[in-house]
């Protein structure tokens, strides 16, 4: 399979990379660190001619600041240049690189717990609205066209160095106010395994998919967390959450991702005492 991989130079793409070429798959890259920006809507277009699948990761990150309105211009417009290039170049199915944050985490409390892909977004801040809108734009684009999209939704992503950072870190106490983080996280190359899944399998229409690791990054047992961080949010977990059971299970309900990809996260967190 031919695939156009915008983005193949930032954080996802090495674990990427080498999943799609090792899969078999033919791999174009698109990325602005080669002179190529997604804002070119003939570069996408040339890009994406012979292509079979467009995995769209480019576009402006969340730790880079700057101001809201480039946020916005940068990923919304670069997106839409990706769907239209799909549908003028005959491309069956763009896997587009959301986020967790499209359904306004850390903005707020969760409407219940776990949380999942029925969660309503409605993000305020610039990156989680970029992303949310750019779903949206997504499902509209596969209603009009037929061209399959798949919006994976990844939650805080680390590598080696990045889970070491995190653990050798002192704890900090939640600051006031400040919702609580879920003790979401997941390893790059469960992501990677994802997106190679998602460019390759039988998928409906248009689908958008939650990507956690399967377990809490903390020490502690995760309903007890919930207990002092979250005691005042609705609760829709079952007997699967009981100490006796899986007492680190995650927060975030990754069922649809495990049924549609066929994908299962292979990587815990690595700072809990085995």
């Amino acid at each position: 399979m031919r695939i156009l991989f915008t983005g193949h130079r930032g954080r996802l793409g090495p674990a990427t990379h080498e999943r799609l070429t090792a899969a078999g798959h033919e791999v174009r890259g698109f990325d602005l660190a080669d002179g190529d920006d997604i804002m070119d809507a003939e570069a996408i277009r040339r890009a994406a001619r012979g292509i079979d699948v467009i995995i769209h990761s480019a576009g402006q990150p969340e730790d880079r600041g700057g101001p809201a309105a480039n946020m916005l211009a940068v990923n919304l417009t670069g997106t839409s240049n990706v769907l239209v290039a799909a549908e003028l170049e005959g491309v069956r199915r763009v896997v587009h690189l959301s986020s967790g944050k499209s359904l306004g985490m850390l903005e707020r409390d969760p409407d219940y717990l776990p949380v999942d892909d029925d969660h309503r977004g409605l993000p305020s801040r610039p990156y989680g609205l970029a992303k949310w809108l750019s779903e949206e734009m997504c499902a509209a684009f596969s209603h009009r066209t037929g061209v399959e999209t798949v919006c994976l939704r990844p939650v805080a992503v680390f590598d080696a160095a990045g889970y070491a950072r995190m653990i050798a870190a002192p704890p900090k106490p939640r600051a006031p106010g400040v919702p609580w983080h879920l003790g979401v996280h997941i390893d790059v190359r469960d992501v990677a395994d994802a997106i190679v899944a998602a460019a390759g399998r039988p998928v409906p229409k248009h689908v958008r998919l939650l990507l956690c690791a399967a377990d809490i990054a903390d020490r502690r047992p995760t309903l007890e967390l919930v207990a002092e961080n979250a005691p005042h949010v609705p609760w829709r977990g079952g007997p699967e959450y009981e100490y006796k059971e899986q007492p680190f299970r995650g927060l975030i309900d990754i069922s649809r991702a495990r049924r549609i990809l066929g994908w299962e996260p292979r990587y815990t967190w690595p700072g809990r005492p085995s």
